[in-house]
């Protein structure tokens, strides 16, 4: 009883009010969508419906951490690291701001990078509303003599709307998944509006300061994936110390 209480004074958030999408036109985002390489950018996740008619209580966010993740580049897979293409992923930075939730935290690799976070308590933004998490996107530069003209970031997201365990966390009310299909516990289920349907961030080479080499033709489209496995690891909230989503 006393975990229930613990993980529902957690995870409810504040209605943010005024901004009002039909769910014809719903999915959760990035705003900006992209940026343009050597560039800084004040970017937001955005909530922009609820679970059904159910309120979104908590947010939690997986970015690729570039180590796991899998590339494609022009839809063939690329063996090699993410430094093929990029010199200095990792520098997503963690804005703490209680506008919208009352706790919140962020989630770090081993070298202390950001690699998702995770927000939740107070009220609740209302199936109706839009909810806006505000992060920084630190200048990300792109590898002189690589081919990639962009580089983009499929991101786990789940907006959650009701605290259950694993194994019953597909219902219509409980959650929305914004998640790549790649095997882990959090794919949603297949069919469903949003299956499959991660969040993208995209960067964009500077090519007037950065321009391709001549081999490259048009260049190369990239696109990054988190693996299941770091899905797995990274999406549940842990606050203090004990996982508060999903139940153990």
């Amino acid at each position: 009883m006393l975990l229930k209480s613990a993980i529902h004074s957690v995870l409810p958030v504040i209605m943010l009010l005024g901004v009002i999408q039909p769910d014809a036109f719903a999915h959760t985002v990035i705003d900006p969508p992209q940026v343009t390489e050597g560039k800084q950018s004040n970017n937001h996740t955005v909530i922009t419906h609820g679970c059904g008619d159910a309120a979104v209580i908590g947010q939690s966010v997986v970015i690729p951490d570039g180590i796991s993740s899998s590339i494609v580049a022009n839809g063939n897979p690329h063996a090699g690291p993410l430094s093929d293409f990029l010199q200095n992923w990792g520098g997503i930075i963690f804005v703490q701001d209680r506008s919208l939730f009352s706790e919140q935290d962020r989630k770090t690799d081993a070298n202390g990078n950001t690699i998702g976070f995770w927000f939740g308590g107070g009220q609740t933004v209302a199936s109706y509303a839009w909810g806006r998490i505000p992060f920084v996107s630190k200048a990300v530069l792109f590898v002189p003599e690589s081919c990639a003209k962009t580089v983009r970031f499929a991101i786990a997201v789940a907006d959650i709307c009701k605290i259950t365990n694993i194994s019953d966390m597909n219902g219509a009310d409980t959650v929305n998944f914004w998640t790549p299909a790649v095997g882990s516990k959090y794919d949603g289920t297949p069919g469903d509006h949003a299956y499959d349907f991660p969040v993208y961030f995209t960067i964009n080479r500077d090519l007037e300061t950065n321009p391709l080499p001549e081999s490259c033709g048009a260049g190369l489209q990239v696109t990054i994936k988190p693996s299941a496995a770091q899905i797995d690891r990274d999406m549940p909230i842990i606050f203090n110390g004990t996982q508060v989503w999903p139940q153990p």
